[in-house]
């Protein structure tokens, strides 16, 4: 970097404002500097020219850019190496006799973003006066927070064109005069000193837009009104706040090294053009510690909280804990030691996703059903290390192999995700004593890609048949037989035929009566032979629509 200030022009000449009656304030009150690409730090740009008329006693200047200063032998002074001056600086001088504005011009600077007082009040590359035929009318700067005792002088309004008449008062109208919230200023009626009343709130109101007139003691109009600007310049007295104590982000397991998680956003009621209000974010701690303590990072300025631990660290199963908390601290003035704090929580959850496959406890699953009954037959159980509360844990089961006749369902039991298996058509004994059924489990989630389904997401289940002794069955089953009515007692009428469905087993079969109404028949209990017993009569009231009924039991032993 060269040296920036290569030449230097004062409006003015301090031999001739010596030679004059002692005006309080800045005796030069505009100077120019030659810009060529930045202004090294500790290297004077230029000496103002200030005087109180009191020896300058308990002078003490502030400066519109934050990186310059005035230094005790009254140079301009950079704090720092600066690039970014901007076209204009304002210099407040302030003293229990006087109160001033100077101003320099940056010649062949770029304009600053909006963050010194000319880019704030919108007075870049303008003198800032207002004039209006003898009036004039400098813009004044009042910090907030200013402390007893009160009235305060913020500036002169000074008559320019012609001597003002002995008769002809100042006079100060506005919100913040005569409007509310009326008496914040005043203006001395004689001398034209402005003062304020009491300490200012820039976050209540930022800026003061007044009028001052001449009148004559009559209240007649001689001047003006000409606009006055009071400008409150802040001070850093608001903390950073973040709009909630606790914050929550989420971010998966095995998520690459710098993944947003969440962002952290804190606001500051100064002003935002300022250094007041620029904030900077820092981890204060990480609980717990482990497996680092330092998990994750916070970007300094976008508060973008992000993942620094490894992914194969980063595993939700092997985590001393699935939820961290970071202290988070928002820190003003651009995170300088004296800049004000607020803190908050986030609260980080790591989130599970399907890097586990289910497995059965057991490779192989017996089970023993009655043949000819419904219902569920067993319990198969699987283990999976992911979250029970996710679609990653939750199993699908499916039957791919011994269930030609679709005899067998499996539903997973919602309550501790076990697959009930389930016989909904009833099986025979005698047609098949043993099922033997494949059984895959999957989860609702797909895997994630570099893990896959192994042998031991599938299971095996051996289904016994338990015999059961069923009834003899009648076939055909009504029987029909027509006969005549009134024939010899001892007819024969049918023979009844009934198997046995446990063909297996030996058995014999006898046969009885269950119901004769009439009492017209009987069967020979080992053959099944039915004769009657008594004549048969048309018109028996046990006859309906030429139809009498009995029925026949048959029993095995």
């Amino acid at each position: 970097m060269n040296a920036a200030c290569e030449k230097i022009v004062c409006t003015g000449a301090q031999e001739e404002a010596e030679e004059a009656a002692c005006s309080p304030g800045f005796q030069v009150k505009q100077y120019h500097v030659e810009y060529d690409g930045g202004f090294l730090k500790d290297q004077p740009l230029l000496q103002v020219v200030f005087d109180d008329c009191a020896k300058n006693q308990g002078v003490s200047f502030e400066v519109s850019h934050p990186d310059f200063v005035i230094d005790e032998d009254l140079n301009l002074v950079p704090r720092r190496d600066v690039m970014d001056s901007g076209t204009v600086i304002f210099i407040h001088g302030l003293s229990e006799h006087a109160d001033d504005m100077a101003q320099v011009d940056i010649l062949g600077a770029s304009p600053r973003s909006p963050q010194i007082l000319s880019g704030i009040l919108g007075l870049e590359d303008t003198v800032p006066y207002r004039t209006k035929r003898s009036l004039l009318v400098p813009p004044m700067f009042v910090p907030e927070n200013q402390r007893a005792p009160f009235p305060r002088s913020i500036g002169k309004v000074r008559v320019i064109s012609s001597d003002m008449k002995e008769d002809h008062i100042f006079r100060l109208t506005g919100k913040g005069a005569d409007q509310d919230p009326k008496g914040v200023f005043s203006i001395n009626k004689l001398t034209g000193e402005v003062a304020v009343s009491r300490a200012l709130d820039r976050e209540a109101i930022a800026f003061y837009h007044l009028q001052v007139s001449t009148t004559d003691m009559s209240g007649k109009l001689v001047e003006g009104p000409v606009d006055l600007d009071v400008y409150v310049i802040d001070q850093n007295d608001n903390r950073p706040i973040f709009r909630e104590s606790r914050y929550s982000g989420e971010v998966l397991e095995g998520s690459p090294t710098g993944t947003t998680v969440m962002t952290m956003t804190a606001f500051d009621a100064d002003d935002p053009n300022t250094d007041n209000a620029v904030l900077r974010y820092i981890i204060l701690r990480q609980s717990p510690e482990k497996p680092s303590p330092n998990m994750f990072y916070i970007d300094p300025e976008r508060g973008d909280i992000v993942t620094v631990i490894s992914p194969s660290l980063l595993d939700r199963e092997t985590l001393p804990t699935t939820q961290y908390e970071l202290e988070i601290v928002a820190k003003d003035m651009a995170g300088s030691e004296v800049g004000l704090t607020g803190t908050a929580t986030a609260t980080i959850t790591i989130t599970d996703r399907n890097d586990h496959a289910p497995e059965f406890t057991h490779s192989l699953f017996q089970a023993s059903v009655d043949e000819g009954s419904t219902g569920v037959v067993v319990n198969l159980t699987v283990d999976d290390r992911d979250d029970p509360a996710t679609g990653a844990w939750r199993a699908i089961y499916s039957i791919i192999n011994g269930d030609p006749n679709q005899s067998f369902e499996i539903h997973t039991n919602p309550d501790n995700n076990e697959g009930m298996l389930s016989v909904v058509k009833p099986l025979d004994y005698e047609s098949t004593m043993f099922h033997t059924l494949l059984i895959k489990v999957e989860n609702e989630d797909p895997l994630v890609p570099d893990v896959n389904y192994g042998p031991s997401s599938t299971a095996t289940v051996y289904i016994t048949v338990q015999d059961v002794n069923e009834g003899p069955v009648f076939f055909p089953d009504p029987l029909m037989v027509t006969k005549l009515e009134n024939i010899p007692v001892g007819s024969f009428v049918a023979v009844l035929n009934a198997t046995d469905p446990d063909y297996l087993q030996v058995q014999s079969i006898r046969f009885a009566v269950l119901r004769d109404p009439a009492g017209w028949l009987s069967v020979n209990p080992v053959r099944g032979m039915v004769n009657t017993t008594a004549t048969l009569d048309r018109e028996s009231p046990h006859v309906h629509n030429n139809r009498y009924s009995a029925v026949f039991m048959a029993t095995d032993n």
